[in-house]
């Protein structure tokens, strides 16, 4: 089968999800798209999409699915659950699950593919909403190696760097591991904020100083502007990342790995938590927000 004649399946329309339908349809592929919540699903059909019933729908449409769903139950649920995604799907197919997930879910879900004919790979994505719009998400790939291949053209589409890491499973605990070096930047940052700020210097003056140090990174250049401001809309939410902080903790668990500033980390965000329903709807750079309760002061401009 040649990678023109691919149809796309698509579950799962949220602040990711619907912009990288939209990068498929841009690049000519013929997009199938579900989601619980019809408003995502009306927007995809004003880019090109056609709608689908349900995930089994989806499935039956198409050749390659993806999904893109919060967690490892609603994973679980789209592929082997009533109107799943194995209901649909046709031997010969591939499922690309892209969501942050348990890895032995992954797995669980490639053994019930496999035994459809078809086949699954484990491809979540770091980048944030902005990746997904721009089409330059980092894809961290679990599966064989031929069905890797196969489907290099579509995530090429999606991501500006794309690896593959392993068997399955690899992807999803690659994507665990980064995880932990983005919020522990994040943390240090939110700390060296409160500090300058409680310290007296003016805190343009300081960003500027520090942003093209020993400090550089990709979490200064995008959060610090938006923690001096204030703005904690969600390129990804507080709650999304105390999800993958507690499967960071379950695979700490399950191979003996001490992770003593993952779990502080987690703590801090159940500060911000605290606050209501609504603070973990939140950017994850609210994170600051429990430094500056600690301190009495917030790191703004």
């Amino acid at each position: 089968m040649s990678n023109a004649n691919e149809k796309i399946g698509f579950v799962g329309l949220g602040m990711m999800g619907l912009p990288m339908v939209r990068n498929l349809l841009d690049d000519g592929y013929a997009v199938a798209v579900f989601d619980l919540d019809t408003t995502p699903i009306e927007t995809a059909i004003q880019f090109g999409a056609s709608a689908a019933t349900s995930a089994a729908d989806t499935a039956a449409q198409a050749n390659i699915v993806i999904t893109m769903v919060p967690d490892s139950e609603h994973v679980e649920g789209v592929i082997a659950g009533p109107d799943g995604i194995l209901e649909g799907l046709e031997p010969g197919s591939v499922v690309i699950d892209m969501s942050t997930i348990d890895p032995e879910i992954g797995k669980k879900m490639s053994n019930f593919i496999e035994e459809k004919g078809s086949k699954f790979i484990d491809a979540p994505v770091t980048g944030g909403v902005a990746g997904a719009e721009a089409g330059t998400l980092s894809i961290l790939v679990g599966g064989n190696a031929e069905v890797f291949e196969r489907t290099l053209p579509v995530l090429n589409v999606l991501g500006g760097d794309v690896t593959h890491m392993g068997p399955v499973g690899s992807g999803h605990t690659t994507k665990i591991a980064n995880q932990l070096i983005g919020v522990a930047t994040l943390a240090g940052i939110s700390e060296a904020f409160v500090l300058a700020k409680k310290s007296g210097l003016d805190m343009q003056t300081f960003f500027e100083a520090v942003k093209n140090g020993a400090g550089r990174s990709w979490a200064l250049d995008t959060h610090g502007p938006t923690i001096l401001a204030g703005d904690f809309a969600p390129g990804f939410m507080v709650k999304h990342m105390q999800k993958d902080l507690r499967l960071a903790g379950q695979l700490g668990a399950e191979t003996g790995t001490a992770l003593p500033t993952t779990t502080l980390i987690a703590q801090l965000y159940r500060s911000v938590q605290a606050d209501g329903e609504d603070a973990t709807s939140q950017g994850h750079q609210a994170l600051v927000q429990a430094i500056e309760k600690l301190s009495n002061e917030q790191a703004r401009l």
